[in-house]
């Protein structure tokens, strides 16, 4: 074979190999067209919440249910171990409070007030045995001079007492339009004040949460819903007022 006859087998064969290869490189580009999407409709369910539903291994007889993110729920606060303090109030929820957290510490007197829990602070459990407290005290009184600035005391010796634990404490009921110790409306304004001084208290500290676990027992206009003396919760509503505390306390964290 003459150099230049050569020459032009070799041109033909470089030219075969070129068109060869564009056209390997081009059927490659039109299949990562059509792969592609389904590539990223992969990967676009890979980041959401999905579920195989499917006794075959292989990937062609899987069944994918999308779902929708949804937020994580806040965790519930157990409050098993926590101290409940107060009077006649807590008195009567205490079965309720047993029946939900068997290891709960329950420190209550019936017709108390805030300075009857300041006398006997050394009746308390110490720190150690304590997760946190809920208090509920201060409608014995409520329309004492004093009842607010012993309720304040009583916050501040147990802040100091239970260092690094979390107070809740409630909101003092209103009395029903039966009550009759004293003139209701005005008994309820009394303590009305008494809630908003005690919440500006309790504002102060950061491990002091002011509650309000009243959502269902209080009428429109502001008096205890159910109730038979018109000072205490009826017995078949403690497990709603129980429900309320917990609401409370996990809305407040």
């Amino acid at each position: 074979m003459s150099r230049l006859n050569k020459h032009k087998f070799q041109q033909k064969k470089k030219k075969r190999v070129f068109i060869i290869s564009s056209s390997a490189i081009i059927a490659i580009l039109i299949l990562s067209i059509i792969i592609f999407p389904e590539i990223s409709n992969c990967v676009s369910i890979s980041k959401t919440n999905w579920t195989v539903l499917s006794n075959n291994s292989n990937l062609d007889d899987m069944e994918y249910v999308i779902s929708e993110q949804t937020k994580k729920a806040p965790e519930k606060i157990d409050l098993d171990g926590y101290l409940f303090l107060g009077d006649s109030y807590t008195v009567l929820l205490k079965d309720t409070i047993k029946k939900h957290n068997e290891n709960a510490i329950i420190k209550a007197v019936e017709g108390v007030q805030p300075d009857y829990w300041i006398d006997n602070f050394n009746d308390l459990p110490n720190n150690d045995d304590v997760k946190g407290v809920v208090l509920l005290i201060g409608v014995n009184g409520a329309t004492y001079s004093n009842n607010v600035s012993n309720k304040e005391k009583l916050i501040s010796s147990l802040v100091k007492k239970y260092k690094n634990k979390t107070i809740y404490v409630q909101e003092v009921f209103p009395v029903g339009k039966k009550f009759s110790n004293a003139n209701p409306k005005s008994f309820n304004k009394a303590i009305k004040n008494h809630n908003k001084e005690t919440k500006k208290y309790c504002d102060s500290y950061d491990n002091v949460y002011y509650i309000n676990a009243t959502t269902n027992l209080i009428t429109k206009d502001g008096y205890l819903k159910f109730t038979r003396d018109g000072l205490h919760i009826a017995g078949n509503k403690q497990e709603t007022f129980y429900e309320n505390i917990v609401s409370a306390i996990n809305k407040s964290n």
